[in-house]
């Protein structure tokens, strides 16, 4: 039964981006036209990955947090009692909430939920596409708030997906978002010095950052 909830999860929130196909573009890629036609390979894949979700989120201003987090607060409770149907269901109504919420702290938060009810389901490989897909609205979101912490959020994320092609896609653009500045430089350089340490890589291995 949680499997099958698992599987369709990942169907439904296919269908959820599609539908969102309607809405208006956000803001223009951070990439500059003349590197994007430079990139080859991984990396270019991933960035065609994400100029087609750009193309398909809604943007505006943030708008109320309290009913995502209301939502995965009942998640963590139904997990701790083993009730992974209703877990799964209630996602789904975090996931809506955190859509309309148009933040990227949201979409971080429910991606690491939704591979909780993995972990739980013993299904931690199914969960992963819905956490992608949530960690790629949040690293889309974050760009566009030209907000470094989203950023790199948003890799130790994919980091923790063993997803190394986007990691060090979000890296890429986390530097372009911190040129100029030397606290956010900062945080960059620390991140690529962290993830390229193997003993403090293997440390840090499956930990999960927690929303505000």
């Amino acid at each position: 039964m949680a499997m099958r909830h698992l599987v369709l999860s990942s169907g439904l929130v296919g269908l959820c981006v599609i539908a969102l196909g309607i809405l208006a573009r956000g803001e223009d890629p951070t990439i500059p036209i003349s590197e994007r036609a430079t990139l080859t390979g991984a990396r270019a894949a991933v960035h065609e990955e994400i100029e087609r979700m750009e193309t398909v989120l809604p943007a505006g201003r943030r708008r109320d947090d309290r009913p995502w987090r209301a939502y995965l607060a009942v998640v963590d409770q139904e997990l701790e009692h083993g009730h992974i149907d209703v877990a799964v269901r209630v996602w789904h109504d975090a996931y809506g909430a955190a859509l309309e919420s148009r933040s990227w702290e949201s979409m971080i938060a429910v991606g690491d939920a939704f591979l909780a009810i993995g972990r739980v389901a013993g299904a931690v490989r199914g969960a992963r596409q819905n956490a992608r897909e949530s960690y790629l609205t949040a690293l889309i979101r974050a760009r566009r708030e030209r907000s470094v912490d989203g950023v790199l959020r948003a890799a130790e994320a994919f980091r923790r997906l063993d997803d190394r092609a986007v990691a060090d896609h979000c890296l890429h653009i986390a530097a372009q978002l911190a040129a100029g500045d030397e606290r956010a430089e900062r945080q960059v350089q620390e991140a690529r010095r962290i993830w390229t340490d193997p003993t403090t890589s293997r440390a840090s291995e499956g930990s999960v950052v927690a929303y505000p």
